[in-house]
């Protein structure tokens, strides 16, 4: 039998076998933990700097946007410090990496809801006029996918939550920056557990404008697609205006 094909002994035997599925990671990714194991192994100390960005391009043979997307994302891990004009610097405090959880998601337990929607405007703002350049044909495929399930007529809260979450992320990926994407995830993951929680312990649903938010959300898509960012930013600020209103009058003190 020719090799192309497998046999009924080649798909008895697959049968049999179980795999992890293969995770393929971004160079910055891979930069940034190579950077980790060399902090872990004690090659890189506390307060060291690191060598200039040129250096690692050269080392690591990458180009410097992959050494800049790298550091940003050690530097949100709370693994590396940038210092404008000085370098970049190894954490002086390095439990967070040691432990494997990020300095940020730690901090981000003790912030209150209103806290992490006024992060949540700084950082999604910024990512709606970034995707709005940067998204390409998949993205928008996806984002319109996400939308139409937002606005499905008899959405239930959950349902809603889930969609509302993807469709926040896939934004942020949209953005096409590592480290905006990180941020995001963190902040809206924080916000959903905030606000699920409330939602079970008090038998109310949040957003109760669930419509007018999936309508709001359906426009910054239209912006993104149509590349005007000044657009795209200024419906995602009225999008998360809406929740944020919303959450102020179910929760005075949110």
């Amino acid at each position: 039998m020719h090799d192309d094909f497998p046999s009924i002994n080649d798909r008895e035997a697959a049968k049999k076998m179980n795999f992890d599925a293969i995770k393929v990671h971004s160079a910055p990714e891979v930069l940034a933990q190579q950077i980790i194991e060399q902090i872990k192994a004690g090659k890189l100390k506390p307060g060291e700097c690191l060598p200039s960005q040129r250096e690692l391009a050269r080392m690591f043979e990458v180009g410097l946007g992959t050494v800049r997307e790298a550091l940003k994302i050690l530097d949100v891990m709370g693994c590396v410090e940038v210092l404008r004009g000085k370098g970049s610097f190894v954490a002086e405090n390095l439990s967070a990496i040691l432990n494997g959880a990020p300095r940020l998601e730690d901090a981000l337990e003790a912030v209150s809801l209103a806290e992490l929607m006024k992060a949540r405007e700084v950082v999604e703002i910024g990512a709606a006029g970034l995707a709005a350049e940067k998204a390409d044909a998949e993205n928008i495929k996806r984002l319109r996918e996400i939308t139409s399930r937002m606005i499905a007529v008899n959405a239930s809260s959950e349902t809603y939550y889930e969609n509302d979450f993807k469709f926040h992320i896939a934004v942020a990926e949209a953005a096409q920056n590592q480290a905006i994407l990180e941020i995001v995830k963190l902040l809206v993951g924080k916000t959903h557990t905030h606000t699920n929680f409330m939602d079970k312990a008090l038998g109310i649903s949040l957003p109760s404008e669930m419509k007018q938010c999936s309508q709001s959300a359906v426009r910054v898509v239209d912006w993104i697609e149509k590349n005007d960012a000044e657009r795209a930013t200024e419906e995602m600020r009225a999008h998360l205006n809406i929740v944020t209103v919303n959450l102020k009058q179910q929760f005075p003190r949110p």
